[in-house]
């Protein structure tokens, strides 16, 4: 892992990101809206660090962060997702490229959800 990308990322969702805290007291997670999830992807290139999922939120009528699950229906579960590839190495270029297709597939179509729904979108991403 180069550590030096890694931390430019971490201060970025910090500085960007809404706490999840918010919604799970003691969450050191943040969520991000999808332009600063797609720009956190590519801040992530290089630093040898897979993005392993992620989960897609939304605000409730007060302006909290909420599970998107529990506004817009169970039937957009489907919009969360996880990186498992038992076939290839963890480690792998491969993999950690993978890895970074999928997120953006994923924050394109929950926000295209979104727009649809006419709701907020936000992706917390498992690193």
């Amino acid at each position: 892992m180069n550590r030096a990308i890694y931390i430019n990322y971490m201060n970025f969702i910090r500085n960007v990101g809404r706490p999840m805290s918010e919604t799970n007291e003691g969450s050191n997670e943040f969520a991000l809206n999808t332009k600063d999830a797609l720009y956190a992807i590519t801040l992530l290139r290089g630093s040898q660090m897979p993005i392993l999922g992620g989960d897609i939120v939304s605000e409730d009528k007060n302006g909290q962060l909420v599970y998107a699950i529990y506004l817009w229906g169970y039937e957009y579960t489907y919009l969360n997702w996880y990186y498992e590839m038992e076939n290839l190495d963890r480690k792998g270029d491969e993999y950690i490229q993978r890895s970074y297709k999928l997120a953006q597939e994923k924050i394109i179509a929950a926000n295209d959800v979104a727009k649809r729904l006419g709701k907020g979108c936000y992706i917390v991403f498992v690193v």
